[in-house]
């Protein structure tokens, strides 16, 4: 089991190199810094009041769905960081790109990735022609986060779990009752 563990923290490591790039930042980390508010509280808690307020009826469903994702997803996001303590990844790595002002909870899961899937998937589950557009951003804004040093790969990874695992079930929650 050790040897297992050791094995995933390595390439977890080693993505995490990958992705982060070095200790400067570059015109990449700015564009990442930049791009990783997209699954922010601002910005996604913003994006389903006017998406609430702007788009008719028969698509306030899919808002009504996303809305209830993002909170319910950002409990169990919370619930978790208490329950897995982990270090983040500039704390741990030296040599490691890190944005200003970082982030010292525990970095599992990736608050970040899961807003932005339990955002965005409602409506990719909606119109998958959505999904060419979503998917592509949601990825941008998990990945922005390894770039900007506040997560290891596995921790983007259960966010994007997380987070479209909670818009499933709770679009299955609302189909049996509506």
């Amino acid at each position: 089991m050790e040897k297992s563990r050791h094995f995933f923290h390595v390439i977890d490591c080693t993505f995490f190199r990958i992705i982060n790039r070095n200790e400067q930042q570059t015109a990449y980390h700015q564009i990442m810094g930049w791009l990783t508010h997209l699954g922010g509280a601002r910005f996604t808690i913003s994006f389903t009041i006017i998406s609430f307020l702007i788009f008719y009826s028969s698509f306030k469903y899919v808002v009504i769905i996303s809305a209830v994702s993002l909170t319910l997803s950002h409990l169990i996001v919370a619930l978790i960081k208490k329950i897995v303590p982990r270090f983040r990844p500039y704390i741990t790595l030296n040599n490691s790109y890190v944005t200003a002002k970082p982030l010292k909870d525990s970095s599992f899961p990736s608050g970040h990735t899961t807003a932005i899937f339990s955002l965005l998937t409602p409506y990719m589950l909606y119109d998958y022609q959505l999904t060419l557009f979503l998917l592509p951003i949601a990825i941008i804004v998990s990945i922005s986060r390894i770039t900007i040093g506040l997560h290891y790969p596995s921790d983007v990874i259960a966010g994007a779990i997380v987070g479209t695992s909670t818009v499933l079930f709770i679009n299955t929650i609302f189909q049996s009752i509506f």
